[in-house]
């Protein structure tokens, strides 16, 4: 939205900033001096974003988003060559405006965590192979429309979608996958859990009340998130402490017998033959 430098500048609810993301448009007032005013994305921005535009959030999207890249950065933290990217702007190799997918990953990467402002594919010789991306209710058709166009365009090999949205007062939670097969997408069947097997990766991606889940396709194991894996060594460690706690009691208990055990031998001598001890 561009108005002439008299006008008063509009101000729009939080909301629609969050709902619609956000940029940052100059104004030129009347006395001279130039003000700011956070003004929503179009559609075309949030589909080609530049830096320092911000793009639309909620607790779904970045719990979803975030968790996405935590799993799988602990999936690939010891490889190399592999790497695992949260909204970072790419720069394809073809005549195509940048992108700034939620998550990616590429594979054969060189300087892993070379700090990265943007991924330039002519610099880096690879192209990202995975796409995820958490639906933006204000341009579902752009996240599951118009990007499965151009990523496939871009060569991305599996592009997912996570989508949470509420139809009849009902919330329904989807994942769908495209895989590219000769140039073109061709839509991943879900298995009946309503899984996307993602060969890429190696993973089965789904949502579970309305949670993310990846799941090992070879092993079954559900590939768990850092606060999930900290809560678990938290358990442990308690239990740990509770056997402690157990063992120190045991203890404790025997040494105070020993003890009413003498008082007994220098009262009464030795115990009866055949006695089992106790008192």
């Amino acid at each position: 939205m561009v108005q002439s430098p008299t006008s008063p500048i509009a101000r729009y609810p939080a909301t629609e900033l969050a709902e619609c993301g956000w940029r940052f448009e100059e104004f030129a007032q009347p006395d001279g001096s130039t003000s700011y005013q956070q003004v929503p994305l179009t559609a075309a921005e949030f589909l080609h974003p530049q830096e320092g535009y911000h793009l639309p959030n909620s607790t779904f999207h970045d719990d979803t988003a975030g968790d996405a890249k935590d799993i799988l950065t602990r999936r690939y933290a010891s490889n190399p060559d592999i790497g695992v990217f949260h909204d970072l702007l790419i720069e394809w190799d073809i005549p195509l405006g940048d992108h700034c997918p939620d998550t990616f990953v590429a594979f054969g990467i060189r300087n892993k965590h070379e700090n990265r402002s943007k991924f330039i594919v002519a610099n880096e010789g690879v192209l990202p192979i995975f796409i995820l991306e958490v639906v933006s209710p204000r341009y579902r058709k752009t996240d599951r429309e118009t990007k499965v166009v151009e990523y496939a365009t871009a060569r991305v090999q599996e592009y997912v979608i996570i989508d949470r949205r509420t139809i009849r007062q009902q919330i329904l939670d989807e994942v769908l996958g495209y895989r590219l097969v000769e140039g073109f997408y061709q839509p991943i069947t879900p298995d009946d859990n309503g899984r996307i097997l993602c060969d890429t990766l190696g993973v089965w991606i789904s949502l579970v009340d309305g949670r993310l889940v990846v799941e090992d396709a070879q092993t079954g194991q559900r590939l768990k998130t850092s606060m999930e894996l900290e809560a678990e060594n938290q358990e442990l460690e308690a239990e740990n402490q509770e056997l402690e706690a157990q063992r120190n009691a045991a203890h404790q208990q025997a040494a105070e017998m020993a003890v009413l055990l003498d008082r007994y031998r220098e009262q009464f001598g030795d115990l009866p033959e055949g006695t089992s001890g106790g008192i």
